[in-house]
């Protein structure tokens, strides 16, 4: 009846499942016979079972047959015990079989049963292999199918399935005792009794399984070859012999008595079909109107529908097809409403499985609706035809006739559909004929699922939704630009409205069972899903959930108790402990199905309504836990990126939806994990919850705009959820039980500590060691031994190595409880980096700081770009630095609205589509910051472990030096000091740096304050020798010398201790390099020593150093000579030698006899007599090639009693200085400029007058020096006398003019005796009256520039007024002009002139000299290694000096001449 012969080209489609179906799916048998499973395979393997091995062995060397072992063997018995087992689990089945895989040998053991399929293992397996065992359990499935065909078509009737409203019987139609009878007799004649091996699997291990790929039988080549009796060509004896294992050992296939006819022959009438149905029908109470005859044409109308749908399973379609139209004919006849749909719904399905098989077929007429005949009207969709015979006659080719049968098809299935759910309505209107609600609502689903596979192929059944629809193959939608969506019919919205039919009721109205109700919510949902209707599909699975959670409780509830443990434990935690997923004991699935079913489940529908799942986004993150530095190194910036990348994700996502749905559906997700239990899942969606309702900002610091949408006391509960599942888990023994920590702006701060100042690093550069290594470095140039080390928070931050640093840490808690942070590490790039702390608690709504402790391990560039942070119940991850406020923007533009706004971009839009939300992204992310480090080498740590000041303190007078030492000891264990610098910093250098600031100075202050820094410093370090290199091992201490210098404001000093390992030579550091500071802080008293009083300067006469080498020798003593001659004459002659060699030093410098007295009024301010020392030396220029410049000094000494004030007076020769209107010079570089303008606003007068005075000072000072004293403990200083200060007067006393004037008087006929001219001073002589006489006038030019003099000569009587001294007439004769004009001089050279003179009379005459200069003259010479002055200088200068004008010198001493009568 069901050969293979018949319809070769028919295909099985197995349907495997490794449970029951519940009672309420097995009661809708026989109506809808894909409920009751029709063959049960029992699966063994047979490398468990050692004595199949060893029967094996015994085959290879004995010829006899196999012998089974022992009976008491207990092996043997677990497998027939099994297989007995398995019979009496599914008495119902038609067919059992068990198959042995990983069988070596393909002997069957004489105690495995009869039939028992021996798989070889997997390397020997073959193409076809399978193939053939899957034809094998194919032939015995189909014999015992012509059993139970031949069982049904003895009953007279088949009743309707039983309602669910208690109206009819519950029981299966075939569970009465002729259907029992009927299956026994079934089974005893395929497999005999005595040959039913026991099921080798234990009973504690049946939930284990084992399955194989179903294969699909290949379809036999060729048309359909059946008998003429289909029925009656089953065999009858299908347990006396072996079913056949191919198609050609099947009797009938090739014999030539087979008779072949086609499904579409139109000349067969169909009486011919039915005659052996005819023959059993009984011809009493014929009629239209007898009760009886009308349940027997019932009854045979659904022996017929059952009858096709066995066809349609055996995969005999063309049978099928004429047995469920002529039962759906019956059925209409009748008005047996419940089976003539399902003979409908059936018919479909054939016509479904022809057109996926690509095979000719005609829809039967009764496929549609019916209509008025009258109006003639006939659907616009296809045109019906009367029979098969009208369709066929006009096909031209098998391939066209099938395409047009294909369209046929397509186009009455939507009405075919339609028709069939009203005729299920119409059934409900009768009592016990009413479709049952899972069949309902599972139809519907079937229906709704095929007419969205036409939607989603564009209104059309092509070849992938036909395969989706049979085989079950994924379906993707095409996209048919052709076709618009709005025109494909059936519409999305219509599949949708008659989909939401087969909702079910609530449980208790509806009577359907939890489980059915389910399965029902899950198929809808599936159908929404496929159409693209999310919104609808998540309504179902918010209601699929809800219908779960009570059967999860209750499951749980019922397997604890048969466990014997308490409810709260689960079977879930049980089932992990066992090697299991989480949440797959409650529901029974194994692994793969709980990893992408209940998690991907429950995050499809957080997705739909805009909640993000983050499990995904933070695995990349969560890895870089396990990694090593260097990979975790190369992946932290990508981390950090991609957490941003999160948070925006996360950010949209909180724009679209409703608030309050997302935290219902999250309420949902954590009830639904509790009822499995399922731990990880709990913990996901508890966090995403605490995601969801907090703020997801980075609020301002000392904010309050931070909301959490959720009460406090539910924060509480929820987070302690989290704390209890993870205690729970722990104690289980349950490992990685965790979940995502909620807040991605946990981390608001990182900052490095400030180190103490002996810890600190100062930069220097390569050259800033060349100029320590140098003797003397300048003030005004930057010295960078001075500056402070700069604080940690600088743009750069050196780290040295191995060493421990201080970080805080600020972290967020937005929440209203508080959240226990388990561990904390940095995460760094570059070099190795070691921070870890472990327990502390933050508190409550605040961002809280913390300290921790970092040590870098090696040296190189260091990037600190988060923290790997790990709360409780959380995983540890990488937490980035966000130390500014954000929130998110809402989106100017809405581009997206609907569910597309929550949805990712598809892959295909265009690049330029996505660019610019790419941009505006990157405007609005928040911006994480990073921490730079550079890590140097070890470094020491030295410390000052002994001064020689007690309390490091020290008085000093004023000018004194004394000297102290300083001990530093270097603590570091492993690292050595080889270099070390000291500098000064000191009260009194500050102040006058201070001073120096000061823009308004006159420039010959801003030059005094310049000398004192520069030249005299209060504070020296005192080394032996310069090159001497400096080495403190590890451990040892090493004593500088430092000498101190009394000055005035000098209360207070630091010695600063610069000092590094630089770990080579000093020239071999091109780059920069860094030293510590140590600090030694110096209190320091200076008290008043000498003080400088009233200094003076007066001019002395000529006469002052001049004497007569000719009367020297002459003059016996002092007392004899003339009262002019008494000072000179006793300065010479003292028995000082030095003074003697001092003024014949100034004679042979050019100073001549002109000299000058300084006067100093000293002050002893110390309470003990000072001695002081003044020397003087000679202005030579031949000193800087003697070693001691004061040695052709000479000294004055002195004793000052205390509060005494003495005068020294010290003679000092005059000075010339050849531009004493030089600007005055600025030491500081940044005050040298090539061209200076006078800040001060004083006239031309006044600044040369300023200049003057600037230079003499300072020519002065370079002359004079001088000491103190105390003689009782031998205290000594220098006394300063930088204080003085030049006037206008002094200046004229100290100066020498440009020009030099000299007078000499000779005889014009000198005798030689006394008569002739005697000089008895310098500018002084002796004459006799009514001599001749020569009045020479020598003219020497000492400026470096060309004078042209004109000289005026004028005698006058000394001593009376002007008018009166002028009258010379008979009293002083001259000859010659007093006026005339001198030839130019050049610098250094000089011009005498005479003029014969006579004196008249006796008396004191005078004459006075004066040279003008009669052109201002430029010098064609310029000095050597000079440059001419530019005009730009040149207009300077006059700006600043005034113009140039003609200048005048006079003779200061006037010649005297004392005329007396001879005799």
């Amino acid at each position: 009846m069901f050969s293979p012969l018949a319809f070769p080209s028919g295909t099985l489609l197995y349907d495997l499942s490794t449970s029951l179906p519940p009672v309420s799916q097995l009661s809708l048998s026989p109506f809808e016979q894909f409920r009751e499973p029709l063959l049960v395979i029992g699966i063994g393997d047979a490398t468990e079972y050692a004595w199949l091995n060893q029967s094996r062995a015994d085959n290879q060397t004995s010829s006899q047959p196999p012998q089974g072992p022992d009976s008491e063997d207990e092996d043997a018995n677990q497998v027939q015990a099994a297989i007995d087992d398995l019979r009496e689990q599914f008495p119902k089945a038609c067919s059992h079989s068990f198959m042995l895989f990983d069988s070596l040998s393909q002997t069957r053991h004489a105690r495995l049963p009869q039939g028992t399929l021996l798989i070889p293992p997997s390397t020997h397996l073959k193409t076809t292999t399978m193939k053939t065992f899957m034809c094998d359990l194919t032939s015995k499935l189909l014999a015992e199918l012509t059993t139970l065909a031949r069982s049904v078509q003895a009953l007279p009737t088949v009743p309707s399935p039983a309602s669910q409203n208690g109206m009819a019987d519950n029981t299966p139609s075939w569970a009465n005792s002729d259907w029992t009878v009927s299956q026994g007799s079934r089974r005893n004649s395929q497999i005999p009794t005595g040959s039913r091996p026991a099921s080798p699997i234990p009973i504690s291990h049946k939930d284990v399984h084992r399955m194989s790929m179903p294969v699909l039988p290949s379809a036999s080549p060729g048309g359909p070859l059946v008998s003429e009796d289909p029925r009656a060509s089953s065999p009858t004896s299908q347990g006396a012999r072996t079913p056949p294992t191919t198609f050609d050992e099947i009797s009938g296939v090739n014999s030539p008595k087979a008779l072949t006819r086609t499904n579409s022959n139109p000349s067969k009438p169909r009486s011919a079909v039915r005659d052996p149905s005819a023959d059993r029908v009984s011809i009493h109470g014929f009629g239209s109107g007898g009760v009886g005859e009308r349940a027997r044409n019932k009854g045979r109308g659904r022996i017929s529908i059952v009858i096709g749908t066995l066809y349609m399973c055996a995969g005999q379609w063309h049978e099928a097809l004429k047995e469920l139209t002529e039962g759906a004919t019956r059925a209409r006849a009748f008005s047996d409403h419940l089976w003539h749909a399902k003979a409908l719904e059936n018919i479909m399905v054939c016509l479904l499985l022809f057109a996926w098989a690509g095979m000719d077929f005609q829809i039967p007429q009764i496929c549609y609706p019916v209509t008025d005949k009258s109006s003639g009207t006939k659907s616009p969709q296809h045109t019906p035809s009367n029979s098969v015979a009208d369709v066929t006659a006009t096909l031209p080719a098998r391939s066209s006739r099938h395409e047009i049968a294909l369209d046929s098809l397509n186009s009455v299935i939507p009405d075919l559909v339609n028709m069939i759910l009203n005729i299920y309505n119409r059934a409900s209107n009768f009592a016990g004929e009413s479709l049952p609600p899972l069949a309902f609502s599972e139809c519907v689903i079937r229906f709704s699922k095929l007419l969205a596979a036409i939607n989603l192929s564009a209104g059309y059944l092509d070849e992938g939704a036909l395969r989706h629809l049979v085989q079950n193959t994924p379906f993707r939608q095409k996209q048919r630009m052709s076709v618009p969506r709005l025109c494909v019919n059936p519409t999305r919205n219509d599949i949708a409205t008659m989909l939401f039919r087969a909702l079910p009721a609530d449980s208790e109205k509806s009577g359907i069972s939890p489980t059915d109700r389910v399965v029902v919510l899950a198929g809808v949902a599936s159908v929404l899903s496929a159409l693209g209707l999310q919104r609808k599909k998540a309504i179902v699975m918010k209601e699929f959930v809800t219908s779960l959670t009570p059967g999860l409780i209750q499951a749980r509830k019922v397997g604890a108790a048969e466990m014997g443990v308490h409810p709260a434990a689960g079977l879930a935690s049980l089932n992990m402990l066992s090697g299991g997923t989480a949440g797959a004991g409650a529901l029974n699935l194994g692994e793969g199905e709980i990893e992408n079913g209940i998690n991907e489940f429950l995050g499809l529908l957080g997705r739909i309504y805009g909640i993000p799942d983050s499990r995904s986004s933070v695995m990349g993150s969560r890895t870089l836990t396990s990694t090593g530095t260097d990979a975790a190194g190369a992946t932290n910036t990508k981390a950090s990126e991609a957490v941003v990348d999160e948070i925006m994700r996360i950010s949209s996502l909180r724009s679209f939806g409703s608030l309050s749905l997302k935290l219902d559906i999250l309420r949902l997700c954590i009830s639904f994990c509790q009822a499995l239990p399922d731990f990880n899942g709990l913990l996901h969606f508890t966090a995403l919850l605490l995601r969801m309702a907090g703020p997801g900002t980075a609020p301002k610091s000392n904010s309050t705009d931070v909301f959490v949408s959720l009460p406090r006391e539910e924060q509480v509960q929820l987070f302690a959820n989290i704390s209890r599942t993870v205690t729970a888990a722990n104690k289980l023994g349950l490992e990685h039980v965790e979940t995502d920590y909620w807040d991605d702006f946990l981390v608001r701060g990182l900052f490095i500590m400030e180190e103490p100042l002996p810890l600190r690093l100062i930069h220097h550069g390569s050259a800033e060691l060349k100029a320590a290594s140098s003797a003397k470095t300048g003030p005004f140039i930057h010295n960078p031994w001075l500056k402070k080390p700069a604080s940690s928070v600088a743009a750069e931050t050196i780290l040295v190595a191995n060493e421990e640093y201080r970080f805080v840490i600020a972290l967020q808690n937005p929440y209203d409880f508080n959240l226990e942070v388990d561990s904390l590490r940095v995460a760094a790039d570059g070099v190795e980096f070691v921070s870890h702390e472990e327990m502390f608690i933050l508190g409550p709504y605040r961002t809280q700081k913390f300290p921790i402790v970092g040590v870098a391990r090696s040296t190189g560039a260091l990037n600190i770009i988060g923290c790997y942070i790990k709360v409780t119940g959380c995983r540890e991850r990488l937490f980035p630095i966000f130390p500014d406020p954000w929130k998110p923007e809402r989106e100017s533009k809405m581009k997206k609205i609907g569910l597309k706004a929550c949805l990712e971009a598809p892959a295909s839009r265009p690049a330029t589509a996505v660019s610019p939300a790419a941009d505006s992204h990157a405007a609005v992310s928040p911006k994480p910051t990073s921490l730079a480090f550079h890590v140097i080498s070890d470094q020491p740590v030295a410390i000052v472990s002994d001064i020689s000041l007690p309390q490091a303190a020290l008085m000093v007078l004023e000018g004194e030096r004394r000297r102290f030492s300083i001990t530093l000891l270097n603590t570091s264990k492993t690292t050595a000091v080889d270099f070390v610098h000291i500098s000064f910093q000191d009260s009194a250098t500050v102040a006058v740096q201070a001073a120096t600031s000061n823009k308004d100075l006159p420039a010959a202050e801003l030059h005094e304050l310049e000398v004192q820094l520069a030249d005299f410093p209060s504070f020296r370090w005192c080394r032996d020798e310069e090159d001497e290199s400096i080495f403190i091992k590890p451990g040892e201490s090493a004593t500088f010398d430092v000498e101190v210098i009394g000055r005035t404001r000098l209360t207070e000093a630091v010695i600063q201790f610069d000092y590094a390992n630089l770990g080579k030579r000093r020239s071999d550091i091109q780059d920069r390099f860094f030293t510590r500071q140590v600090s030694v802080p110096i209190s320091i008293t200076v008290n008043a020593s000498v003080q400088l009083q009233r200094p003076d300067i007066i001019p002395l006469s000529g006469d002052f150093a001049w004497s007569d080498p000719q009367r020297e020798s002459a003059v016996p003593s002092l007392s004899s000579r003339p009262a002019s001659l008494a000072p000179a004459s006793m300065l010479v002659e003292k028995s000082d030698a030095n003074f003697q060699n001092f003024l014949q030093d100034t004679k042979g410098q050019g100073s001549g006899d002109e000299y000058c007295m300084l006067l100093l009024d000293l002050r002893n301010s110390w309470p003990n007599p000072l001695s002081i020392s003044f020397q003087v030396r000679a202005n030579s220029t031949e000193d800087k090639n003697i070693d001691d410049p004061w040695s052709n000094s000479y000294t004055t000494n002195e004793v000052i009693q205390p509060g005494h004030i003495n005068r020294v007076v010290l003679v000092l020769p005059k000075i010339y200085i050849a531009d004493p209107f030089a600007p005055i010079p600025s030491l500081n570089p940044a005050n040298q400029r090539q061209f200076v303008v006078s800040v001060s606003k004083a006239s031309p007068e006044v600044e040369r007058a300023n200049r003057e005075a600037f230079w003499y000072r300072h020519e002065l000072l370079k002359l004079v020096r001088g000491t103190w004293k105390e003689e009782s403990n031998g205290r000594n200083g220098e006394i300063e006398l930088r204080g003085m200060r030049f006037s206008s007067r002094m200046v004229d006393a100290i100066k020498m003019e440009d020009v030099l004037i000299e007078t000499r008087i000779t005889h014009d006929y000198p005798t030689g005796g006394e008569d002739d001219v005697r000089q008895i001073g310098r500018t002084k002589f002796e004459i006799n009256v009514d001599e001749f006489l020569t009045l020479t006038t020598r003219v020497l030019n000492r400026s470096p520039h060309p004078v042209s003099p004109l000289l005026r000569l004028q005698p006058y009587l000394a001593g009376l007024p002007h008018n009166v001294a002028l009258d010379l007439d008979k009293r002083f004769s001259w000859s010659g002009v007093l006026q005339r004009k001198l030839p130019v001089l050049q610098s250094g050279e000089a011009v005498e002139t005479e003029l014969g003179i006579i004196a008249l009379c006796s008396g004191i005459f005078e004459v006075g000299a004066t040279v003008e200069e009669t052109e201002i003259l430029k010098s064609d010479i310029e000095p050597h290694g000079s440059r001419s002055r530019s005009s730009t200088v040149t207009r300077l200068q006059a700006d600043i000096l005034g113009e140039q004008k003609l200048r005048a010198w006079h003779l200061k001493e006037p010649c005297t001449i004392v005329a007396k009568r001879s005799g």
